[in-house]
């Protein structure tokens, strides 16, 4: 008899367990990109707060798919500026990725505007730019333009630059292919017309090498004011080579998602972004938007 009551209570209890659990648990789904960054941070910290996290980051497109359907509490997702949500989704900025142009710090230039940019890159241009001096840099030492980008295994900076900057259209046969980014970094170091489209700028010499403003080149043709690809710049959407991701979850899900949100915007979660090639939402907006989980919508 004893046994039997010791068997009844223990099921009873990993029924209670599995009620508790069902109840907390999340599902992450969203960009593969992140998963390497955010999945394993996020299981833990969950995990010592009393909620499971199920991560099933296969990429955006899926990720919305997953949201729709319910299958996803939860997801991180790539959304170009020009975009817009679905109706019933909440938007809270993540995290950034940018296609950075870098040249030789003996090089004069300071900016560039997409068209230049294009024209330097696009198979499509009409006005192939060449040389430096065609781009209004006049400077002895500058030879013709070396344009080199990362190869397929950086191929969303490359395919972001091409979005952005060039209409989604090829590069030229004549842009350098460089195996990452040791290899622009010596490139651009051993050639002052070098000029290079990488991710985040990192781990290297910086007197040797430059960043430049970019400037967007409207459709009539005018370009705005030049921008860094710093934080701040990137997060308003100045520096135009850039694309956002943002933590997105439908409105009636705000209150089982809020404490998994949380996690995603501490600064725990937001340094490991950092020491990749994405950049992270400022503090001031994570905060604001941690203070927003809190509203009613």
């Amino acid at each position: 008899m004893k046994s039997r009551k010791t068997f009844i209570v223990a099921t009873l209890l990993s029924l209670f367990a599995s009620t508790i659990f069902a109840d907390n648990k999340i599902t992450l789904a969203g960009s593969d990109l992140l998963k390497p960054v955010v999945a394993d941070a996020v299981q833990s910290i969950a995990k010592k707060n009393g909620a499971i996290v199920e991560v099933d980051m296969e990429g955006t497109y899926s990720a919305y798919d997953k949201l729709a359907k319910g299958t996803a509490d939860i997801a991180i997702i790539a959304l170009p500026r020009t975009h817009k949500l679905p109706e019933g989704l909440v938007a809270l900025p993540f995290a950034y990725q940018a296609a950075v142009v870098v040249v030789n710090s003996a090089n004069p230039i300071e900016e560039i505007s997409t068209k230049q940019l294009s024209d330097i890159y696009s198979i499509a241009t009409k006005t192939r730019a060449e040389s430096w001096a065609q781009l209004g840099i006049k400077n002895v030492g500058l030879r013709n333009i070396m344009p080199i980008t990362t190869s397929l295994s950086d191929n969303v900076v490359v395919e972001l630059f091409k979005y952005t900057a060039i209409g989604g259209v090829n590069l030229g046969q004549w842009v350098n292919i460089a195996e990452g980014k040791s290899s622009i970094y010596n490139l651009i170091k051993a050639n002052n017309s070098a000029i290079a489209i990488i991710g985040k700028l990192s781990g290297i010499d910086s007197h040797l090498l430059k960043v430049v403003s970019v400037a967007k080149t409207g459709d009539d043709g005018k370009k705005s004011y030049a921008f860094k690809p710093d934080r701040e710049n990137i997060f308003n959407g100045d520096y135009p080579l850039s694309l956002p991701f943002y933590i997105v979850y439908k409105k009636e899900n705000a209150e089982k998602i809020k404490q998994i949100a949380r996690i995603l915007l501490s600064n725990d979660i937001a340094n490991k972004v950092d020491r990749t090639d994405f950049f992270a939402a400022p503090e001031s907006s994570r905060k604001k938007s941690i203070f927003e989980l809190d509203i009613p919508r």
